[in-house]
């Protein structure tokens, strides 16, 4: 799906931008991407020992030890301020690079459950939507997130192929408890939809599946010991305890009894969010499924074919993480930036074979423009941050 004029232009691209990056000195106007680039920049000055417990440093008017999440979110930023490079800018640096590697990692998972040319699209469409402008440039949590999701059900994919990507199934499990601890769960029911209903061609391999989960909750767990040993060595603390009652201790569980109306509004927010950041391409899924609802329901009662399986499981890990998401107490439009990102990819794909009269002109440009995915991307992040402190947020 992607030709070496792709990746040498998404290379050169990322390159560039880092420069712009570095030379600009920017920072972003988002208070968390803004906080999360200072502290790498605090961690950075200290031992390597210390980077594993980050403090607040009166940031947010807050102090002692930052337990938000495990520092994994950190890790990339101070490692390439390790090389020269300035923290606060490698923060964004491994955002934007991030942001990347989930297109390319979606375009690549499309392609293998429907087509080429689908992914081809994919790679585009998903650059032109709310939540693409709205995180186009951050360092946050959700694209390494969302990088971990997809690079982990390609790694079960993969596994019909070769034993050898049950190491990636553990890296990609081991990698999300480090940068968002408990938000691992959206891994592990992104997997078990996979492993369920099999969206890829060829035969199915559930054993080598499921035996590669169990293998990656064991190296989870195995991080997480080593994990809270080691801060326990750097700041004479455990980790996971304090966390998960910074997580939970403040979430209160909203029931249909005399919290129903808070929790139909959760509710509409966790659908009206995805709805509006995927948008145009969950308006034209929304309105491909009521053109197409009489076919739709006849094509169901038959044997289901690699692709129909697909569409069922990606509607159901967005319905899942809203239903997962609803009842807390504690909400955020970025609680649900995978489940956008699954809608989004859906949307894009049905959208255009429901009117491929609308991307037809996009694929002869594809056809003709040596690395145009990327060549978008690059103009679009430079926009962002020529125009950036000008545009307002499409919340």
């Amino acid at each position: 799906m992607l030709t070496r004029a792709d990746l040498l232009t998404w290379a050169a691209g990322w390159l560039v931008i880092s420069v712009v990056l570095v030379l600009s000195r920017f920072t972003s106007a988002d208070p968390d991407s803004a906080l999360y680039a200072q502290i790498s920049a605090r961690l950075a000055e200290g031992p390597p020992a210390r980077w594993i417990a980050p403090e607040w440093w009166g940031l947010w008017e807050s102090e002692g030890l930052f337990r938000e999440h495990p520092a994994g979110v950190f890790f990339l930023p101070v490692l390439l301020g390790s090389a020269g490079i300035p923290v606060e800018q490698a923060a964004y640096i491994v955002g934007v690079g991030a942001g990347a590697l989930c297109l390319v990692l979606a375009g690549v998972l499309v392609s293998r459950v429907t087509s080429i040319a689908d992914g081809r699209a994919v790679l585009v469409l998903l650059q032109l939507m709310p939540v693409a402008f709205i995180f186009r440039l951050r360092s946050n949590h959700e694209y390494l997130m969302l990088a971990a999701l997809l690079g982990l059900v390609l790694a079960l994919d993969a596994l019909k192929r070769h034993w050898g990507w049950g190491a990636a199934v553990a890296l990609a499990l081991v990698a999300a408890l480090l940068v968002k601890g408990v938000f691992v769960i959206f891994l592990l029911l992104a997997a078990a939809l996979w492993i369920v209903f099999d969206p890829t061609p060829g035969p199915p391999a559930r054993g080598r599946q499921i035996a590669a989960m169990a293998a990656g909750a064991a190296a989870m767990l195995a991080v997480a010991a080593w994990y809270d040993a080691a801060y326990l060595r750097v700041t004479g603390e455990s980790f996971w305890v304090p966390y998960w009652r910074r997580q939970m201790g403040q979430v209160e569980v909203l029931s249909l009894g005399d919290q129903a109306l808070q929790l139909l509004v959760r509710v509409g927010f966790y659908i009206g969010v995805p709805l509006w950041h995927a948008a145009p391409w969950s308006v034209g899924l929304l309105a491909a499924a009521w053109r197409g609802w009489g076919s739709l329901r006849e094509r169901l009662r038959r044997p289901w074919p690699a692709s129909t399986r697909g569409v069922l499981a990606a509607a159901l890990f967005v319905c899942a993480s809203i239903t997962l998401l609803s009842p807390s107490s504690r909400y955020a439009e970025r609680y649900i930036f995978a489940g956008t990102y699954v809608l989004a990819m859906l949307g894009a794909v049905v959208t255009r074979h429901a009117w491929p009269s609308l991307t037809e002109r996009l694929t002869a440009i594809d056809q003709r423009l040596p690395g145009l995915p990327a060549l978008l991307w690059l103009v679009l992040v430079l926009m962002r941050l020529a125009a950036g402190p000008f545009l307002p947020r499409p919340s």
